[in-house]
C-alpha cells in the first residue's frame, strides 16, 4: 500500500509544480481530490489508517497554519503539504512524519532557489544588507532599514510549489533509500 501512497504523491507533486510554474498557482481541482482520496486509500486498511491519515492532515495543519497567518505562503501551498499528510499520514514517531519532512526539504531547495536568483539578479548585497539591519532591529541597535523598491528582485514572487514538490520527491528518496523519511533523526 505505501508503493501506491507514493505513486499518489509523486502524482499529485508533479502537477502541482507543473501548474506552479506554468500559472502561478496550485489548483483547488488538485488538492482537494488528493484529500479525499488520501483518506479514502488509507480507510481501505481500517480505522487504524483513516485515524493515520486523519491524523496527518491535522499535523499537516498545525504546522503549516502559521506560515499561511503569516503570509508567508499561498493557501495553494499549504493544501498541497494537507493532501501529502492525508495520503501519507501520521509518522510514528510524529517527528518522521512524511508532510512534515517533504516540507522542511522543500523549504531548503526554496532557500537554494532563492540565492540562485539572486545571484543572478546580482542582488546578494543588498539582500545582505537588509539582514543585518533587520537583525541590529532585534537587538535594539540603530538601524537604517530602507524600502524594498517595486523593482528589486526581494519583491518577485517565487512559486514556491515547484520548490515543495521537488521536497516532496526527495522526502520519497529518503524514505526508499534509509527506509524512513528523515535518516538524520533515530527514530
Amino acid at each position: 500500500m505505501d508503493w501506491v501512497a507514493n505513486l499518489l504523491v509523486a502524482f499529485v507533486s508533479l502537477i502541482a509544480l507543473v501548474t506552479d510554474f506554468k500559472w502561478r498557482r496550485i489548483p483547488n481541482w488538485l488538492t482537494f481530490p488528493a484529500i479525499v482520496v488520501g483518506i479514502l486509500l488509507n480507510a481501505i486498511v481500517g480505522w487504524d489508517g483513516l485515524v493515520r491519515s486523519v491524523g496527518g492532515l491535522a499535523f499537516a495543519l498545525a504546522f503549516m497554519l502559521p506560515f499561511f497567518a503569516l503570509d508567508l505562503l499561498k493557501a495553494g501551498d499549504v493544501k498541497l503539504v494537507l493532501a501529502w499528510g492525508t495520503i501519507k499520514g501520521l509518522g510514528q514517531p510524529a517527528w518522521q512524519t512524511f508532510a512534515l519532512w517533504a516540507f522542511l526539504y522543500g523549504a531548503l531547495l526554496g532557500g537554494l532557489m532563492s540565492l540562485l536568483v539572486l545571484v543572478q539578479k546580482k542582488a546578494v548585497s543588498e539582500t545582505w544588507k537588509r539582514v543585518w539591519a533587520i537583525f541590529g532591529l532585534m537587538l535594539g541597535a540603530p538601524s537604517q532599514l530602507t524600502k524594498i523598491s517595486d523593482s528589486s528582485p526581494m519583491r518577485m514572487p517565487m512559486p514556491y510549489g515547484i520548490a515543495l514538490s521537488l521536497g516532496s520527491f526527495l522526502a520519497i528518496a529518503m524514505e526508499w533509500w534509509f527506509g524512513r523519511v528523515c535518516p538524520f533523526i533515530a527514530s
